[in-house]
């Protein structure tokens, strides 16, 4: 199974993102944070291979801010910006430690892009 770490600071997103994981065997949702700074200490923990990233966190760092710092303690896992700030898209093209960007206005394509994320690691 590939583990998941999901980081998002609203209750209702989190409980989507965790439904639409238990939806294929392959995830399992390893671990929650509501922070970038809880999302650094979880990484450590439970070593993901899949992290579905929030950009509008609560606290000081913003998610896109926390992508290179996440990759650092955790460098195999595939991050996914998924967020509902369009602009941070052309930041994200020239940052190398987000693996995927996706709107929460498209959360069905969530799984897809993380089935592709999840092949791409057992590639290497």
């Amino acid at each position: 199974m590939k583990a998941v770490l999901i980081v998002e600071d609203d209750l209702d997103i989190q409980v989507l993102i965790q439904a639409i994981f238990s939806m294929d065997p392959r995830f399992s949702v390893a671990g929650l944070a509501d922070s970038a700074e809880e999302a650094l200490t979880m990484a450590i923990e439970v070593d993901p291979e899949i992290i579905v990233l929030d950009d509008g966190l609560k606290g000081p760092m913003r998610g896109v801010d926390a992508a290179p710092q996440i990759k650092a303690v955790a460098p195999r896992a595939k991050i996914i910006l998924f967020t509902s700030h369009q602009n941070t898209k052309a930041r994200v093209d020239t940052d190398p430690s987000v693996d995927a960007y996706l709107l929460k206005t498209e959360s069905a394509a969530l799984l897809p892009v993380a089935q592709q994320l999840a092949h791409l690691l057992a590639l290497i």
